[in-house]
């Protein structure tokens, strides 16, 4: 007597084992496109963060030497407002923090709310700075020829704050 098997169509092991490896990978294929959304938010998150500081630097360099939003001390601790290990930076430990009023100009640009800045998308946006004046000494006169500005710009994520700094100098430029 002979058998003869069909061997036309699948079995129902076999067709199990296929949507499994296929729901594996498209659970990978998910995973990956949840990453690469989050990644993007987080770059377009930085690249704001760098656009608003980099436009308030501006801002204070052009300020005159002697404005009140660049006062300092010799040896200032510019690194104030930089968070300690597991702690959490407040502008509190900054010389200076963002007054819309102080800066007219930012508040066409920037949307104010209280000390902070809020973008097109509603991201919040912290912003201090510290300056340092040392003075420099040339032969018997000591003058105040620059001074160092160190801007603190801070935004929440879903993975906790994040931040920019970024240091700059700004000249006083005397007119003899």
């Amino acid at each position: 007597m002979v058998i003869i098997k069909n061997k036309d169509g699948f079995t129902l092991i076999e067709v199990m084992i296929t949507m499994f490896v296929l729901s594996i990978g498209i659970l990978a294929m998910t995973m990956m496109q949840i990453k690469a959304t989050n990644g993007s938010s987080s770059a377009q998150s930085r690249t704001r963060a760098n656009s608003i500081a980099l436009t308030f630097l501006e801002e204070l360099k052009r300020l005159p030497f002697d404005d009140v939003n660049l006062t300092g001390s010799a040896g200032a601790d510019l690194d104030a407002g930089i968070a300690p290990a597991g702690g959490a930076p407040t502008p509190a430990d900054a010389a200076h923090v963002y007054i819309a009023a102080n800066f007219p100009f930012l508040t066409n640009m920037y949307q104010p709310s209280g000390t902070d800045i809020l973008d097109t998308t509603g991201k919040v946006f912290q912003i201090f700075w510290n300056v340092d004046r040392s003075p420099v000494t040339i032969g018997t006169s000591t003058y105040t020829s620059f001074c160092t500005i160190k801007l603190f710009v801070y935004w929440n994520t879903p993975l906790g704050r994040n931040h920019v700094i970024i240091t700059a100098i700004k000249y006083n430029n005397i007119k003899v």
